[in-house]
């Protein structure tokens, strides 16, 4: 039996409608450690985003219904400061600097180098937590 210890693991969100991407990047993250939840679509993801402040989001830029771009305007309105990264299968660099414009971490092209990703994320998130650190002890 465990010491009762409550430990929470990171929760990133990956939205995809390609099943098989998203699929590729939630076992990517899983394997890194992160509890992952998954949606195909930007309607999808609000859903859960409403119910359950995740820690991060992977999304893709284009998506039937919702761009990425779309999407992260909205998680921007209910969590103003879920890191955001934006992939896209496009090298769409006004619409990656448009995303980026909007509080997206990043715009990394598909195929996504699984690492560069993780890493990303693990910087984004220490760096968060860093600030948050140092905001407290400030007080």
């Amino acid at each position: 039996m465990g010491r009762g210890w409550n430990v929470t693991k990171t929760r990133v969100l990956v939205v995809d409608d390609d099943t098989d991407t998203r699929e590729l990047i939630s076992l990517v993250l899983s394997q890194a450690g992160y509890d992952v939840d998954e949606a195909a679509d930007g309607f999808a993801a609000l859903a859960k985003v409403s119910q359950q402040r995740p820690d991060a989001v992977v999304t893709d830029l284009r998506m039937p219904g919702m761009s990425g771009v779309d999407l992260l305007q909205r998680i921007r309105r209910i969590h103003g400061d879920v890191p955001v990264i934006i992939a896209t299968g496009l090298e769409t660099w006004d619409l990656c600097t448009a995303a980026e414009s909007y509080g997206a971490v990043c715009c990394m092209v598909k195929p996504i180098d699984l690492e560069d990703l993780v890493w990303k994320i693990e910087m984004e998130l220490a760096s968060r937590q860093s600030a948050a650190q140092a905001a407290g002890a400030a007080m």
